[in-house]
């Protein structure tokens, strides 16, 4: 099994404090992501399509992996032919539990119970050292199956931007029947960077795009929410 980091870079000033601390134990494929993740995402995924790797590592280029042996964490879990996603923070409730029965609202999207090993884990949620199954992934790491993404028809391009993008995956995975896991291994996620950067919380469309994307996921995956399943 092979595995490649695919990250969207698009100006953060910590992308060489990341790629050291990725460790240069697989190959990193830069994209250009001022055009949007999604589209450097989508990129990635042709190119690994090319190389025949079968695991894509989407990671943030603020993101600094604290843990030498990261990937090989990473690698056990894959040994599970029904895991098809893996990420370093995530929640173990996804959204309202009766999300369908209550008048909507985009906070009722949500997550609940957050873990993570971060260096600043407390202020989101639990610190969590180990692995287990959770319904949802923090979109700064979320290392998938090519298979998976082959068979979403790849990243939705005309659907989302750079909101929402994780809660699709995860609603992606479980519609496929993955199971996805969270693995508490020790890192930094710096957080903010791109967006200072490209100046996108100071867009009049931002708020807009967050309820568009949310609204998005409430409409299309009422199969795979609230998760778990009740």
């Amino acid at each position: 099994m092979r595995m490649a980091i695919v990250v969207a870079h698009a100006g953060a000033d910590c992308i060489g404090e990341a790629l050291l601390s990725w460790g240069g134990y697989v190959p990193v494929l830069v994209e250009d992501g001022r055009n949007g993740i999604l589209n450097a995402y989508q990129t990635g995924l042709h190119a690994a399509k090319l190389r025949d790797i079968e695991l894509l590592a989407y990671l943030h280029d603020d993101l600094i992996i604290q843990e030498g042996y990261w990937y090989e964490r990473v690698y056990d879990e894959f040994d599970d032919p029904q895991v098809g996603l893996v990420g370093f923070g995530g929640a173990t409730e996804h959204c309202h539990p009766h999300l369908y029965e209550v008048p909507y609202h985009y906070s009722n999207l949500g997550r609940s119970n957050f873990l993570s090993n971060m260096e600043f884990a407390e202020a989101h949620g639990k610190r969590f050292e180990g692995s287990c199954d959770v319904a949802v992934l923090d979109g700064f790491s979320l290392i998938v199956r090519r298979e998976l993404l082959e068979k979403a028809g790849g990243w939705p391009l005309n659907k989302l931007d750079y909101i929402g993008y994780d809660y699709w995956l995860c609603c992606m995975a479980h519609r496929l029947g993955y199971k996805i896991r969270m693995v508490g291994v020790a890192c930094n996620h710096l957080g903010g960077r791109t967006y200072v950067k490209m100046g996108m919380v100071d867009r009049q469309d931002h708020w807009q795009k967050f309820l568009d994307a949310h609204e998005y996921i409430y409409n299309e995956f009422r199969d795979a929410l609230p998760w778990p399943r009740r």
